[in-house]
């Protein structure tokens, strides 16, 4: 019995088959069979294959797909690095005969990866109405919403008759993909949006400014593309139009630009929290990986530093009582977790517009409580435990204490240190991580052995 092409299982599984043959077939001479086996895949699953092949195959694979036309799209879908790659193998021709087939969005976001020199040679080699629309693309911002709009969007006017606007979109429809009608007025402002469910069961004498939206979710040329995506989020949309100062429409954007953006920015927040460069992937050479990570390792070997000098504070009291530098990892451990739980909260709510700069004094207090009842509680279990190792009173209370101090701690710096950052107008991940976990080192031997320290004629009985 056949299986069904929903089943969850076949259809990966059929695509690593397909992208394993391919590359069997890219590794011999004869390549009849590969053409007909690149025609039927996603140029996202052959962008997977580039990562894999020598340099030498790569170029063989992108000739075939400049003689099939899949270059561009699969151009597209290869990261930032293996981009740079194929633009070095590439002479300026082919490579804007590529961009040419893409939308404008997609190819300024191809030439901004390149040098400046060989972007203005490329764009001299476009057809010229397709590079005016890609050069005033490029005069927005990368991370605003000019640069991620697509400006080739139409309008219609309030007075067309819905009859005469499905003529019309009959004709706009073989070329590019409506989910809504712009009603704008002789100088393009925008004044409203026409659904198509309400166009085709309207009269069709009835004019679009009678049936149109006027309340419309629109966003500004220049606003950041993470708060586009917030836009999206919050209003569950497909598309939005973009206008500029003056309420003109410039351009619309869709929910697949957008799920680029915040996937980006997703991956962007997940290596900082990593003390990562966001350029740096698997396939990165083990040489720029090294120069990547290296400033941020000799940064935590510095802050590490400042936590061991804190130990050799109190080397004397461990001498005196050793089973103290047993617990002293299980204190410093956790308040470090605990501080990453608080963190990624924090950065994630300022990502997604949760955190409002003006209320962060009653957030730092809330995460300040939840420490330390995080705190209490694991104190007194791990007091629980010390005291049936030990059998000694004075360190169960001494880790109840220093427990609860440093998760405290974990939970104002976790807090307050990407609040930090972004009154900084800095990135909230940038480094957050170093300094929370210093925090509650330093915070919990301080907490612990001081504490030791002071009580230690009544620790050692």
């Amino acid at each position: 019995m056949p299986v069904p092409a929903s089943h969850p299982r076949a259809e990966p599984l059929a695509r690593g088959q397909r992208q394993r043959l391919l590359l069997r077939l890219l590794r011999h001479p004869g390549q009849r069979q590969a053409k007909r086996l690149l025609a039927r895949l996603h140029p996202a699953d052959i962008a997977e294959l580039f990562a894999l092949l020598t340099p030498g195959e790569q170029q063989a694979l992108l000739g075939v797909l400049l003689e099939l036309r899949l270059a561009a799209r699969t151009l597209r879908e290869l990261g930032s690095e293996t981009q740079r790659q194929v633009f070095a193998m590439t002479p300026d021709g082919p490579l804007a005969s590529m961009l040419g087939r893409l939308t404008p969005p997609d190819a300024v976001d191809l030439l901004r990866e390149m040098d400046e020199e060989r972007r203005e040679a490329v764009l001299a080699l476009l057809e010229p109405s397709f590079a005016a629309r890609v050069r005033n693309l490029m005069r927005y911002g990368e991370a605003t919403a000019g640069g991620l709009m697509n400006p080739d969007v139409s309008s219609f006017s309030g007075d067309l008759a819905a009859g005469e606007a499905v003529a019309r979109l009959r004709q706009l429809a073989e070329e590019r993909r409506l989910f809504y009608l712009y009603v704008t007025d002789e100088r393009r402002h925008l004044l409203g949006i026409v659904s198509l469910w309400a166009l085709v069961t309207s009269a069709s004498d009835r004019l679009l400014r009678e049936i149109m939206t006027r309340d419309v979710v629109t966003v500004r040329v220049d606003m950041p593309e993470e708060d586009v995506a917030q836009v999206f989020g919050r209003y569950d949309l497909l598309v939005v139009p973009v206008i500029d100062e003056d309420g003109k429409l410039v351009g619309s954007i869709s929910v697949d630009d957008v799920l680029d953006v915040v996937e980006e920015a997703a991956t962007e927040d997940l290596y900082r929290l990593a003390n990562l460069d966001t350029h740096e992937t698997l396939a990165t050479p083990p040489a720029r990986s090294v120069r990547l990570r290296l400033p941020w390792l000799l940064l935590n070997l510095l802050t590490a530093f400042t936590a061991a000098s804190v130990v050799g504070l109190f080397l004397g009291t461990i001498e005196k009582y050793a089973i103290l530098a047993m617990f002293m990892p299980i204190v410093a451990g956790m308040g470090g977790n605990a501080g990453t739980q608080t963190l990624t909260l924090m950065v994630r709510g300022f990502a997604l517009g949760e955190l409002d700069l003006r209320k962060s004094t009653s957030v730092l207090l809330r995460q300040m409580s939840v420490g330390a009842m995080n705190g209490f509680l694991i104190g007194l279990v791990l007091a629980l435990i010390s005291w049936l190792w030990e059998r000694n009173l004075v360190l169960s209370g001494i880790l109840w204490f220093a427990s609860a101090v440093n998760l405290t701690v974990a939970g104002l710096m976790g807090a307050a240190v990407p609040t930090l950052l972004r009154r900084l107008k800095l990135d909230p991940a940038l480094g957050s991580s170093i300094f929370v976990t210093t925090a509650t080192d330093v915070g919990g031997f301080l907490a612990f052995l001081g504490t030791a320290t002071l009580l230690l004629g009544a620790l050692a009985r």
